[in-house]
C-alpha cells in the first residue's frame, strides 16, 4: 500500500511539473504559508511537528513539511557527509545593485528580478551571484545564511567533475562500458552502454524521467523514485542497485539527451569501484575538502544504505557558490590548487552529441525556457550554450549558472510547490544584460 501511495503521488506531480502560469501565485497554493517562514528560527514546537510528519510523499509535494526537509535534510533521512578541510575561503563584497533591475522572462511572467525572488510560486529561498570572484548580489528569502539546502539534481555536476578527475588519473576510461567496472550489470543490453553514455545523458537504457514513465505503473523510473526518496519510516522492498541492473536498452546508446537520474547514480557506483572508497570521501578529498567550503555537505542515503549521488545533497548557498568558482577564472579565490582543469572545458564544450539534443524531453523543455536551443549537454550539465556558459537544474527550483567567459556564478534555492513553474532562464538574462 505504501509504494502504491507513493508511486500515485509521483504520478500526480509529474503531470504538472512544467504548467505554464503566469498569475503570482500558483494555483493550490493558497494553504501554504509563506515560504519566507523558513528565514526566521524555527520553534521548537513545530520542528518536532516537521520532524515527526515528514514522508515521501512531503518530498514529492514540496509542501511546508517538505520545504523544512529539504533545509534540514539530516533530521528526516539517514545521511552521509562530504567533509570540509582548511581554512574557509573568505568571499569579498563589491556589491551591484542594479542587478535587482535585470528584466526577467520566465513562465513566472515578465518581471524584474527584484520581483522575481519575492514571487509567491517561485518560492525562491536564497540567491547568490559572484562576479569576478566577489560577490555582487545575495539575499536569503526564505532560509537563514547558515542553513543547509537541498541543491537536488544540481548536485549531479558533483558526480561529473568527479568522473573527469579520475579520467586525468587514468581510473576511469570513457570508452569502457558499464559491464566493465560493475561485473553485476551483466546484460547485453548494458554491455552496449559505455561510461560516456551516462555522463551525457545519452545511455539509451528505459528509465529516463519523462511524464509518461513516472505514470506507467512498474516502470523501473516509477519505481525505482519511489523507493530511492523512502524516509526512516518507510522500509524499501527493493534496492536502487537492483532495480537498476535489470533495466533494457529502450534505444541505442548516443542517439537521444535522455535525462535521468539513474545514469548519475550508476556513475557514483563506477567512481566506487575504481577508488574503493565511499562516494562522499571521494568528493571530499578530491574537491570539497580542497575548495575552502565553510561547512560539510550531507548526501541523503536510501533505506538500503545506497548514497543518493545523483539527486540529494545539502550544502550553504555561499559553498554552492564557490563550488562554481572552479570552473572560473577566480577559482584561486577558494583552492590553492586548480582542481578543474583546462582540459575539462575542452571536453565539455565537445559537441559530438548536440545532434542528439532536442530528441529527448528535456532538452526541448529547456530551449523553450531560454527562449534559445543550447548547444549540447555534457558532463550532467543540463545546458552548455555556444558562449561556453554551463547550467544545472535541480527539482522544485535549484540551480547553479557558470559563465566562464564573463566570470560569473550564479546559485540559488527555491522549494516550488509540487513542482509546478520552472525558471532557469532568469540567470542567463542577468549574465547577458549585465556582464555581455
Amino acid at each position: 500500500m505504501r509504494i502504491t501511495l507513493l508511486l500515485s503521488g509521483l504520478f500526480l506531480i509529474s503531470t504538472m511539473s512544467f504548467a505554464q502560469k503566469t498569475s503570482n501565485k500558483l494555483d493550490g497554493t493558497d494553504g501554504l504559508q509563506p515560504i519566507s517562514e523558513f528565514k526566521e528560527d524555527i520553534n521548537s514546537t513545530d520542528a518536532q511537528k516537521y520532524r515527526t510528519e515528514y514522508r515521501a510523499l512531503n518530498f514529492i509535494k514540496a509542501d511546508q513539511t517538505g520545504a523544512y526537509g529539504f533545509l534540514n535534510l539530516p533530521e528526516v533521512s539517514p545521511t552521509a557527509t562530504v567533509y570540509r578541510n582548511g581554512q574557509v575561503s573568505f568571499l569579498e563584497e563589491n556589491l551591484n545593485e542594479e542587478l535587482w533591475n535585470t528584466i526577467t522572462k520566465t513562465n513566472a511572467g515578465t518581471m524584474p528580478l527584484s520581483e522575481l525572488v519575492q514571487n509567491d510560486s517561485a518560492r525562491m529561498q536564497g540567491l547568490l551571484v559572484i562576479h569576478d570572484g566577489k560577490i555582487a548580489l545575495e539575499k536569503y528569502m526564505g532560509m537563514r545564511e547558515t542553513d543547509k539546502h537541498v541543491w537536488f539534481s544540481a548536485s549531479k555536476t558533483l558526480t561529473g567533475i568527479l568522473v573527469h578527475i579520475l579520467e586525468e588519473e587514468g581510473k576511469i576510461d570513457l570508452e569502457e562500458s558499464v559491464t566493465h567496472y560493475i561485473p553485476e550489470f551483466n546484460s547485453a543490453d548494458w554491455q552496449k552502454v559505455k561510461v560516456k553514455h551516462l555522463l551525457h545523458h545519452v545511455s539509451g537504457m528505459d528509465y529516463v524521467e519523462t511524464n509518461k514513465n513516472f505514470k506507467t505503473p512498474g516502470h523501473p523510473l516509477a519505481i525505482g523514485f519511489a523507493y530511492a526518496i523512502a524516509t526512516r519510516h518507510e522500509p524499501s522492498e527493493k534496492s536502487l542497485f537492483d532495480i537498476m541492473k535489470d533495466v533494457k536498452l529502450y534505444r541505442e546508446p548516443g542517439e537521444a539527451f535522455d535525462y535521468s537520474t539513474m545514469n548519475t547514480q550508476i556513475l557514483g557506483l563506477i567512481i566506487e569501484k575504481v577508488t574503493n572508497q565511499k562516494f562522499e570521501d571521494v568528493l571530499s578529498q578530491r574537491v570539497w575538502g580542497k575548495s575552502g567550503m565553510e561547512s560539510e555537505g550531507h548526501y541523503a542515503l536510501t533505506p538500503y544504505g545506497e548514497i543518493l549521488n545523483g539527486a540529494i545533497f545539502s550544502s550553504r548557498l555561499r559553498d554552492m557558490g564557490r563550488f562554481g568558482l572552479l570552473f572560473t577564472d577566480s577559482w584561486n579565490k577558494v583552492s590553492q590548487e586548480k582542481v578543474v582543469s583546462d582540459s575539462y572545458f575542452e571536453k565539455v564544450n565537445d559537441k559530438t552529441y548536440s545532434d542528439a539534443y532536442l530528441k529527448g524531453e528535456q532538452g526541448t523543455n529547456n530551449a523553450k525556457y531560454f527562449g534559445e536551443v543550447p548547444s549540447h549537454a555534457s558532463y550532467q550539465w543540463d545546458a552548455v550554450f555556444n558562449d561556453g556558459d554551463m547550467y544545472k537544474a535541480g527539482r522544485y527550483g535549484q540551480g547553479i549558472y557558470v559563465s566562464p567567459e564573463t566570470n560569473t556564478v550564479i546559485v540559488w534555492f527555491s522549494t516550488v510547490y509540487e513542482n509546478l513553474l520552472y525558471f532557469p532562464g532568469f540567470a542567463r538574462q542577468i549574465i547577458d544584460q549585465n556582464y555581455r
